[in-house]
């Protein structure tokens, strides 16, 4: 694929989780703070239970981060999920909606009020993949494997995936050796096919990693009020339980490690296979020809690591770096919501 000179861009960050805990909100801070260093571009996020309340609190996180083009600019929309169970509605991603400026107009808006405002979850992730150049895209997966499991059946989507991305870092099993994890045990078909068939490595950051970094609640009212009054972000983590609390990072740890796999934040296992046996636990299968390894916990690197939380997490929006598109970037047409048409396939974005 031709650069014209210019280069690649930051790797694209494609996020999806079922929105089940707080920090999969804070990862999707995680993300965009790494946005603003530089580390990576956040591509598009998809969710895997049919929630519109939640999709709509996604939506607004993700036009928080853009800033004032968020508001009249076209925003990707946030890939959902039509079947299945909705699941539970935390205050988290309805509070925030309840906040109000002095005036009384409402803090944040809701978009998204039916499904049509949502997009197909496979759909956008083929055409935003189709966008990225090869070898320049990652995936965080901070749920059940149901969507990307579901990809894998699109056609030449394993072809795509292996052309594009570069790894997958999967918030899920305990390693090496331990209890059934939730992601895990939502939809352990989906899981197994994914260990099974996704054509780029994988490394699986375990229930021990997140269990043994704990986000600091503090800098809630600390570091995140002081770089803006009205976080998304911080308004619902206050609604998610009551505070002062500190939340495992199951997510966040996998997208720190993905957008930086290089900086010493956690020690890597030898290659091998992860299989997953029928009670959810998963297993581990050391091989110099495996395709998946696991995170380790590195003690003295905590500090460290919850340091980066609180920086990246509490970053304001940066604007997004936009490159002035070349003759074949032109000649793509807008990327459209789709809902009503789920199978079929929309245009691609400009290339990123």
């Amino acid at each position: 694929m031709q650069d014209f000179g210019r280069g690649k861009p930051p790797a694209g960050a494609f996020f999806d989780t079922d929105f089940s805990t707080i920090d999969s909100v804070l990862a999707i801070a995680l993300l965009h703070g790494l946005q603003g260093k530089n580390d990576c571009r956040v591509a598009i996020v998809t969710m895997s239970r049919p929630n519109l309340a939640v999709a709509g609190f996604a939506d607004a996180v993700e036009r928080y981060y853009r800033g004032p083009a968020g508001n009249f600019a076209q925003v990707p929309p946030i890939g959902m999920r039509t079947t299945g169970l909705p699941g539970e509605t935390s205050p988290a991603f309805t509070a925030p909606f309840q906040k109000t400026k002095p005036d009384g107009t409402a803090v944040y808006k809701n978009e998204v009020r039916s499904v049509i405002e949502t997009g197909d979850p496979q759909t956008l992730l083929r055409n935003y993949l189709e966008a990225q150049y090869d070898g320049n895209a990652f995936f965080v997966l901070g749920g059940p494997a149901t969507n990307l499991a579901a990809a894998l059946d699109f056609p030449g989507m394993k072809e795509l995936i292996g052309a594009k991305v570069k790894y997958l870092v999967v918030a899920a099993g305990a390693f090496p050796d331990g209890p059934a994890e939730a992601h895990v045990k939502a939809d352990i078909p989906s899981v197994r096919k994914l260990f099974a068939e996704w054509p780029s490595p994988i490394v699986a950051s375990g229930f021990e990693i997140g269990s043994a970094l704990e986000f600091p609640g503090a800098s809630i009212d600390k570091e995140f009020a002081a770089a803006s009054p009205d976080n998304p972000i911080a308004d619902a983590y206050r609604a998610y339980q009551p505070m002062p609390y500190d939340a495992p990072s199951w997510d966040m740890a996998a997208a720190l490690y993905a957008a930086r796999p290089k900086s010493g934040y956690f020690k890597l296992s030898g290659p091998g296979t992860i299989t997953v046996r029928d009670d959810g636990r998963t297993s581990f299968a050391a091989s110099e020809k495996g395709k998946h390894q696991y995170l380790v916990a590195d003690p003295a690197q905590k500090e460290k690591i919850l340091a980066a939380y609180v920086e990246l997490a509490s970053a304001k929006p940066v604007p997004r770096r936009m490159r002035p598109p070349d003759a074949a970037d032109a000649a793509q047409p807008p990327q459209q919501k789709n809902a009503a048409d789920p199978a079929g396939k929309l245009p691609v974005p400009p290339r990123q």
